[in-house]
Parts: C-alpha cells; sequence; structure tokens
C-alpha cells in the first residue's frame, strides 16, 4: 500500500484530482449562474456536474499513464524521475493546489452560512423585506400553450389556475396569488430567479397540448432551494370534460403529497377537484370569459361567451354566478346603455339561477348584496347596511379568497365611514392578488381620501410600474395637495377622462384650493361630457362634486375626503345619507368620529376627517 502511495504521487495523480477539484467546483458554479441569467433549463447545471463526475475517473487515469514535459505530453513509463513539469514546479504547484481547495471550502462554508438575500416581489405592495421563504410555499406558473395552432393560452392558464385554486384551499401550504405568478408569462426568467421574486420555494410548471379529441398535460414540481425535480409526470388522456378535473385533481394531491412534510399537517385531506360541468365547450368558454372578468376588460365579450357557455350546459352555476357580477359591471364600465332597472333584473335573476344551482355560490350571494348596495348609491331605495355587510361576511365565509367579495364588501363599509375595515378589505383582497386592478385603485383612493398621501402616492407609483391601474383613478387630492401638477395634468388628460378639454391648469388650481366652488368649471366639464361619450358612469362626477356640483354623486371612497368637504355639507348629501340608509346604520352602529347626531332626525360631518398620515 505504502508502494501505491508513493507511486500515485510519483505520477502526480493526487495533483491533478487537487486541480481536477478546484476547476470542476468553479465550472459548477459558472454553471448555475448562467442558467439562472439567461433562463437555462433547470436541468443544465445539474448536467454539468454529472459530466464533471463522469470525467473525474477519465483524468486519474490519464494522470497515471501520461505525464506533461518541455517536450509535450508522453507515457509516465518514458519520462525519467524529475523530468515532468508537475515534478519541477512540485512545491510551487502544491501550494497552489492547497490554496485553491481552501478558497473552495471556504465559499462552501460561507454559502450555508450567511442567509441569502431575498429579491421583493416586482413591485409587489405587499412585500416585507426581509420575510424568508417557507418550506410550504408553492407558486403555480402559467401553463405553456403547446397546441399546434398555439390559439389555446386560455385554457393552458384555466388549467394552472384551476390548480393554484385548489391548493391555495390546503390548511398550511401558502400559494403565491394568480396574478403574482402570472405577471412573469412570457418573461424570460429562470425558474429560481421566478421563485426568489415571489418569494417561495417550490414551483410548479407545466405545458398543455391539445390536438383533436387527445389531451396532454405535462407537470413539474421544482424546489428551486436544492434544484430538484419533486415529481413531474405526463398525463396522456382523451380530450373530455371528466378527465381534465380529474388531471387537475392528480396534479394538485401529488403536489400535497410531495410537500406533506412542508406543510406541517400529519394527514393531509385528500384533494377532490369539482367537476363544475360535464360540458367540454361551455367550461372552455366560461374559462375565457373569467379572463376577461377577472381583469376587467372586454366584458361584453365575456358575456358573450357565457351566454354561449350556458347555452350548452343551463345547470352550469359558475358561469350564472360571473354572468350576475358582469351585468353592472358593463353598465359602470360603459359596455352598454341599458337601464339600470333592466340591469337589476338580469343580476338578480342569473345570481338566483347559481344559488339554486349552488347554495354556496359566495360570488352569487356578495352579488345580490352588491346590487343591494347599489340600489342605494343611485337612489333608488333605502337598505339595511348592517344586513348587506353581513351578506358580505357569509359568502367570504364559504370562500374567503374571493377577492370579488373582499373588494364589494370594502366599498361598501367605506360608505359608512369605517375606513379602517374598509382598509382591511382591500388591503387582504391586494394580499391574495396583488395585482387585481379594482383593488388596486380604490385602495389609492381610499388612502387619498384619509389624506394618507405618502401611502396613496407609493401605491399608486407601484400600480403605474405594473400597470395595475387605469390613471382615471390617479390619487387627484393627494397631487395637488403636493404640488404634483405635471402628474396631475398627466391623468386627466387621459383619454378616459378629460383629453381634448382645454382648461386642465385651472382644474389643478381648483383641486388645490377645495374651500370654494367653481360654477365656470362645473359648466365647462358639462359641456365637454355631452360631447363624448368615452367616459365611464362615475368617471366625471369625481370632480364636479369637487367642484360644486352636489347634486352629482361622487363615488362612496372619495366623498369623505378633503376636497369634498363642501359635499359634505350639502343637503343633496344630507339627503342621500338618510335615503341610502347610512344614518339608520350609524343610529344603531354608531357614528363615525367624524359625523355626530343633531336632533332626532339629523346629523352633522366635520369638514375635515382630521386622519393621521
Amino acid at each position: 500500500m505504502n508502494n501505491l502511495f508513493k507511486e500515485l504521487r510519483r505520477r502526480n495523480v493526487f495533483r491533478v484530482a487537487g486541480v481536477y477539484g478546484v476547476v470542476g467546483w468553479l465550472l459548477a458554479q459558472v454553471a448555475a449562474t448562467l442558467e439562472n441569467a439567461v433562463g437555462l433549463p433547470a436541468w443544465f447545471d445539474g448536467m454539468v456536474v454529472s459530466l464533471l463526475l463522469i470525467g473525474f475517473p477519465v483524468a486519474m487515469i490519464l494522470a497515471w499513464a501520461f505525464e506533461m514535459t518541455p517536450e509535450g505530453v508522453k507515457p509516465t513509463a518514458a519520462v525519467p524521475e524529475g523530468a515532468s513539469i508537475a515534478q519541477k514546479t512540485g512545491r510551487k504547484l502544491d501550494i497552489a493546489i492547497l490554496c485553491g481547495l481552501a478558497l473552495v471550502a471556504a465559499m462552501m462554508v460561507a454559502d450555508r452560512l450567511m442567509p441569502e438575500k431575498i429579491i421583493s416581489g416586482a413591485g409587489d405592495p405587499l412585500y416585507k423585506e426581509g420575510a424568508q421563504a417557507t418550506d410550504a410555499s408553492i407558486a403555480v406558473l402559467p401553463f405553456a400553450d403547446l397546441s399546434p395552432a398555439g390559439d389555446q393560452e386560455y385554457f393552458s392558464d384555466g388549467m394552472a389556475e384551476e390548480i393554484l385554486n385548489v391548493l391555495a384551499n390546503v390548511k398550511g401550504l401558502d400559494v403565491a396569488s394568480r396574478t403574482s405568478s402570472f405577471q412573469f408569462k412570457g418573461r424570460e426568467l429562470g425558474v429560481p430567479e421566478i421563485a426568489k421574486q415571489l418569494n417561495v420555494r417550490h414551483v410548479l410548471e407545466g405545458s398543455v397540448r391539445k390536438a383533436g379529441d387527445t389531451l396532454r398535460i405535462t407537470a413539474q414540481l421544482i424546489d428551486t432551494q436544492t434544484d430538484r425535480h419533486l415529481w413531474s409526470k405526463t398525463f396522456d388522456r382523451p380530450l373530455t370534460t371528466q378527465n381534465v378535473f380529474t388531471i387537475q385533481d392528480e396534479i394538485a394531491q401529488a403536489i400535497v403529497d410531495a410537500l406533506d412534510g412542508a406543510i406541517g399537517v400529519e394527514t393531509t385531506p385528500k384533494i377532490t377537484v369539482e367537476a363544475v360541468t360535464e360540458n367540454l365547450t361551455a367550461y372552455e368558454l366560461y374559462l375565457q370569459a373569467r379572463s376577461h372578468f377577472l381583469a376587467r376588460h372586454d366584458l361584453d365579450k365575456a358575456d358573450a361567451l357565457l351566454i354561449r357557455a350556458l347555452e350548452q350546459d343551463p345547470k352550469f352555476a359558475k358561469a350564472w354566478e360571473i354572468r350576475a357580477a358582469l351585468q353592472s359591471l358593463l353598465l359602470e364600465y360603459s359596455y352598454v346603455k341599458t337601464p339600470r332597472a333592466e340591469v337589476d333584473a338580469h343580476t338578480t335573476e342569473y345570481a338566483q339561477r347559481a344559488l339554486r344551482l349552488d347554495p354556496k355560490s359566495a360570488t352569487a350571494i356578495a352579488v345580490l348584496a352588491k346590487l343591494k348596495a347599489n340600489t342605494a348609491f343611485s337612489g333608488r331605495a333605502k337598505i339595511d347596511f348592517a344586513a348587506v355587510i353581513a351578506d358580505f361576511d357569509r359568502a367570504l365565509e364559504i370562500e374567503p379568497r374571493n377577492a370579488s367579495a373582499l373588494l364589494w364588501r370594502g366599498i361598501t363599509v367605506a360608505a359608512v365611514g369605517d375606513f379602517e375595515d374598509s382598509l382591511i378589505s382591500l388591503s387582504r383582497c391586494l394580499e391574495i392578488e396583488p395585482y387585481y386592478v379594482p383593488c388596486v385603485e380604490n385602495r389609492i383612493a381610499l388612502l387619498s381620501a384619509m389624506e394618507r398621501d405618502d401611502a396613496a402616492l407609493k401605491y399608486y407609483e407601484e400600480a403605474l410600474n405594473t400597470s395595475a391601474a387605469k390613471v382615471i383613478f390617479a390619487p387627484f387630492t393627494t397631487l395637488a395637495r403636493r404640488g404634483e401638477k405635471l402628474a396631475f395634468m398627466s391623468a386627466t388628460n387621459s383619454p378616459d377622462l378629460l383629453l381634448g378639454w382645454r382648461r386642465h391648469e385651472d382644474l389643478y388650481e381648483a383641486i388645490r384650493h377645495p374651500e370654494k366652488t367653481y360654477p365656470d368649471l362645473v359648466a365647462d366639464i358639462h359641456r365637454f361630457q355631452a360631447q363624448t361619450s368615452q367616459a365611464g358612469e362615475q368617471d366625471f362626477t369625481y370632480f364636479l362634486a369637487a367642484l360644486g356640483d352636489y347634486d352629482a354623486t361622487p363615488f362612496t371612497v372619495d366623498y369623505w375626503g378633503a376636497n369634498f368637504a363642501g359635499y359634505r355639507q350639502s343637503q343633496q348629501f344630507r339627503s342621500r345619507i338618510k335615503n341610502y340608509g347610512i344614518l339608520d346604520y350609524w343610529r344603531e352602529h354608531g357614528f363615525p368620529d367624524f359625523c355626530k347626531p343633531v336632533g332626532a332626525d339629523d346629523f352633522e360631518c366635520a369638514t375635515s376627517l382630521e386622519t393621521s398620515q
């Protein structure tokens, strides 16, 4: 054995092993860096390490058999003692190898002991710096559409959304929101970088291929801290509705099984994906409509798609509940000019159809509550606000992650002056869906009304950076208070607002000085409004009521702000608070700090909310 050791040393096998170890480790680090930087496949660095391991015995054999000499590479047997380059520079080479090995060891120890830097989530307004990704955290990325025509993105996205929704209800599992995960669609980022930005440890990615009557879905679960594939599978099935839901079920169950230890639940209940329809065409149409509904764009197309879906399956409860929600949105977003009474009738009919089919339809319950609130805000009926808020709470007991219910609840409790409760609902909405446009917009508006200008501007800037908010919901009073003239005028020059109007600077100065009224500006805006059809139902009332036209009804989140102090002293406001049912609510549940009762049937509200920044 002693002779073998001496021979290995004489033939420089140990030196070659040391050099190979240092160089191999450096190459592995370069491979990992390249994979993250240029979006190479997740197996790239693993392949490099495998090749290095395979190459190690080959290098040892070559070191045993050959020597490097000044005349070139020669067989070891033909090289006299002390004639090889390694032997001539042996001491210096040994020192260099030892230093290299020591450096590698030190870097490996440091990598183990030093905490990893967490990167914030792409403008995520709820990101908390220094938060660590938990072992039970996961993001579901949008599945790639590999269909021959490339026209099935709605279906591949829908598959990923349905799996995400199932996982979000698993106790102990921390699931990144749909809007957070889907922001990376089409971006050239590697999985590890996406995991860092979403602050999750695990990522589910996959692809969908629909061709004729066949369906292929591939999915894989990746642990981004160890770069291990915890689970992967390809499903080849006939294209049927039952198979679509069965695959969703199997994928979700496989993920829960793979993460069972990390979730911290001793016996995780079996996953069951509800088959919401047996008609595949209806399901595909529903998926297309739902994406438009959530994004609040092409709402007329969404309604048309749902009509077709319900023709295919009249018992499709989820299609009915979204169609019910769409009816008032179509009017509010200026897609239709249908009379309010007809909109309300359709809303009620579709929501009740959904509830007959599914008594626990949280969206349908929330839609009917929103309908009651709308009848009050439009001056058509007095309502019981406590009962409406209770209906929203009931919907959220059934489906705590229902972003629409949280949004509508936040708007309603803001109407009765409970700003902190409203802020909780809107922030919870954004915790679930950080880029859900209506919640983004209304939280900005609420913070501006509360005169929390720093927060309003922060979230407005983040919304613009992520394209999450339309400029019609700019915090105009905050911009005016802060002297942001250019930003204010850029926002009012939106095509959705006053583009083409001639008095933006006058409007800016008027909003800066809300202690006066401006009848000439009111008249000019009314003339402009009569000549344009570009704005939505609520778009001009904000400015009109702030300028002194108290017949205009500002949005509930806005009318408590500093620029509406005059409006709050008007007879129109006092009548609305009584006619809506808000005064009755105050009498039973208590007045907000800035309003107080006057006599048996009246009240008054302060000109300033005196809310701290």
